[in-house]
């Protein structure tokens, strides 16, 4: 069985550590603290920091690494580190998500507890799809995309890069969503929505 370095100790960490204890092929997990976010203590697993440890000699001690955190931009930038070593980045994927034989997943993507991926739909490098969120058929989630639990993407939508969908959030169909767009808890969004914008509400408007 493999080994899977976790480089992330926040409560990402902690989801990612449970979906990859229930996928029963790792025999030892281990985690890497990000100096920029906020680290907590899990017990009972072996934890390096950043700034003690030779980052080239550990990851390349792991068979598979997975970044952990829900910040878009720190996840980019650490997956871009462990591609550019060379070292294999694991894809996560809690065994009671239903993911169509149809559907692509990228890699270094974590996809958690009753997620549902429908036909056709493309997950791309460094997502993470949350607990209980449904992207239909026919959408494009593109990289480094953050869908918070429960939130509902309905068929043939694309989300662009580092957008982070609220919880609870609904884009209805045949909708596109710019780069960097955050999309707030609990909004309905009924129409496209440009690069880097903020939105909140039923319906979602610019604020």
């Amino acid at each position: 069985m493999k080994s899977l370095l976790i480089w992330g100790t926040g409560d990402q960490g902690l989801v990612t550590l449970d979906a990859a204890i229930e996928m029963n092929c790792y025999a030892k997990i281990d985690f890497l603290m990000i100096k920029e976010k906020h680290n907590c203590k899990i017990t009972g697993y072996q934890i390096y920091d950043e700034d003690e440890i030779n980052l080239d000699v550990l990851l390349d001690s792991y068979h598979e690494v997975i970044v952990a955190t829900g910040d878009n931009q720190v996840r980019e930038e650490k997956i871009k580190q462990v591609i550019r070593r060379g070292v294999k980045l694991a894809t996560i994927i809690h065994p009671t998500a239903v993911i169509s034989r149809m559907a692509v997943v990228e890699i270094g993507t974590t996809i958690l507890p009753n997620a549902l991926i429908n036909a056709k739909a493309h997950i791309g490098t460094g997502c993470i799809v949350n607990t209980g969120s449904i992207i239909e058929h026919g959408c494009t989630i593109c990289d480094y995309v953050n869908v918070s639990p429960n939130a509902a993407i309905v068929g043939n939508c694309k989300i662009g890069r580092k957008t982070w969908m609220g919880i609870g959030s609904v884009v209805i169909h045949n909708i596109e969503i710019g780069e960097n767009v955050i999309v707030g808890a609990g909004s309905v969004v009924i129409k496209d929505i440009p690069s880097n914008m903020t939105v909140v509400g039923i319906p979602a408007k610019t604020i």
